[in-house]
């Protein structure tokens, strides 16, 4: 019985803490957290998925062409975190995988890591617009 009355407790915190969210991505992440994959959310009065870009992506059909649509929005993504100067160290390698995958014909695992080279290169884009934002914070007081 205690159990259940923590775990009505656990969602209870939960579901306000995401009512109360400030950002978008405070909301996804606390409903992503309850959830997983394949939940849906509210923000703002608007509903949402709990799937990320990459999982949307790669759950299309595994075909020569979807593979190459993936492995395309991969690579741009990627070229855009190497402008931007962060681009991760392992990002490369999937995308050389996937290509190789497509040419296989191994068309799932193409995308599968087309999706994961996709998220990490995102994600190095994000890593810049968050220090863009907050640079000011690793900077030591004068005091």
């Amino acid at each position: 019985m205690k159990k259940i009355i923590s775990i009505a407790a656990v969602a209870a915190l939960t579901l306000s803490s995401m009512a109360s969210a400030q950002s978008f991505s405070e909301a996804f992440d606390a409903a992503r957290a309850l959830q997983g994959a394949n939940g849906t959310f509210e923000w703002n009065g608007k509903k949402y998925s709990t799937q990320t870009i990459e999982e949307a992506l790669a759950s299309k059909p595994a075909n020569a062409e979807n593979a190459q649509a993936l492995f395309d929005a991969a690579k741009a993504k990627y070229k855009e975190s190497q402008e931007a100067g962060f681009a991760w160290r392992d990002t490369k390698k999937y995308l050389k995988e996937s290509k190789e995958a497509i040419a296989a014909g191994e068309f799932q695992k193409a995308m599968d890591l087309a999706a994961r080279a996709h998220y990490q290169a995102r994600k190095g884009v994000e890593q810049r617009d968050y220090a863009e934002k907050h640079w000011i914070d690793a900077v030591p007081p004068l005091n």
